[in-house]
């Protein structure tokens, strides 16, 4: 018998301790992360706020972040979250398993331009507006296990191909192990492609518009029969800085 309570007095002492670790050490580890910073933390591990946060140059703003203690007693840990600045606002679920998988639930996000800066003076960016939901994405160390969710968003015609901004329609899908992004405008044929997301993030991006084949037919006269495909590829950080 006093073996037993032995036991219990150890996990309610451990459990306090637990429940008594600072933010601080989360954001600490986590500025361990090559392209992560952030400048401060409050509250606890289990509801607190990550403030200032930075992913390359992009400011992601202040992350709040709230324990869900029911999933403790099915073999994982979940966290709402909220994420808000200036730019980008994301709602939501984020969930870990003890079998090392990884899910994002219900997440809604509103995202203006990231505005990156090189020497103080801001950089013209090609993605002016960014809206929608991710029901699920599953995710392990082996890739992408599932995925759904929709998004739309505003395109700057910054060279004058489209004659005009674009309304951009997308959604996501798991091919194989692998995130891919599809991506079609409204106006059918202006532009289409697929992002291609890997389980080391790095991503294939490619592109196709049959605006700008007319565009280079009417500048170069030259007979062109296909639709010209642009690709691209890189890290997510590399991505994220480009748009």
């Amino acid at each position: 018998m006093k073996f037993r309570y032995s036991i219990l007095i150890l996990i309610v002492f451990m459990t306090l301790v637990i429940s008594l670790i600072p933010m601080r050490l989360i954001s600490s580890y986590l500025n361990n992360f090559e392209d992560v910073a952030i400048e401060n933390s409050q509250g606890k591990w289990w509801s607190g706020q990550l403030i200032n946060v930075y992913l390359g140059s992009n400011k992601i703003g202040d992350i709040d972040l709230n324990l869900n203690p029911f999933y403790l007693f099915v073999g994982s840990i979940e966290f709402s979250i909220n994420i808000l600045s200036d730019e980008l606002e994301i709602n939501g679920r984020v969930n870990q398993s003890i079998l090392g998988t990884t899910s994002f639930k219900k997440i809604d996000f509103k995202i203006d331009a990231l505005n990156s800066f090189i020497k103080g003076k801001p950089m013209p960016q090609a993605l002016s507006s960014l809206n929608g939901r991710i029901e699920y994405f599953k995710f392990n160390n082996n890739g992408c296990i599932s995925a759904s969710g929709t998004a739309t968003g505003e395109v700057i015609d910054v060279l004058g191909i489209f004659r005009r901004n674009l309304s951009i329609l997308a959604d996501i899908e798991c091919v194989e192990a692998d995130l891919m992004i599809n991506f079609y405008s409204q106006k059918e044929g202006a532009l289409e492609g697929e992002i291609i997301i890997s389980p080391d993030y790095r991503y294939v991006l490619e592109a196709r518009s049959k605006s700008l084949t007319s565009k280079i037919k009417e500048i170069t006269k030259l007979n062109i029969n296909q639709t010209p495909t642009i690709r691209s590829s890189g890290s997510i950080i590399d991505l994220l800085e480009s748009l």
